[in-house]
């Protein structure tokens, strides 16, 4: 099921720049399995940390990628909490 997002002109400039960061990005940029805390490293601050929510959804129903499994977060500002772990899909 796919939801239609309602974006800013603003939030969705950062969402296009970095699916197209995500999309060319090279197994040493960005590994086949991902969570945030990789994408956290290779992108720019967006204005508001759920776009990386925004992101990812729309990856997911472009088929780019597909949720993996969960794991802690690496990075300490998450303290810990637990984060998806994505997996590119081969097409």
């Amino acid at each position: 099921m796919t939801h239609q997002l309602e974006l800013t002109d603003l939030q969705r400039s950062w969402v296009d720049d970095a699916l197209a960061v995500i999309v060319r990005a090279k197994a040493d940029m960005l590994p086949q399995t991902f969570t945030t805390d990789d994408l956290h490293a290779i992108l720019p601050k967006p204005e508001h940390p759920n776009w990386y929510g925004v992101l990812l959804a729309k990856l997911r129903n472009s088929g780019v990628v597909e949720k993996f499994g969960y794991k802690p977060s690496a990075r300490p500002s998450a303290n810990g909490r637990v984060v998806a772990v994505w997996r590119r899909v081969s097409k």
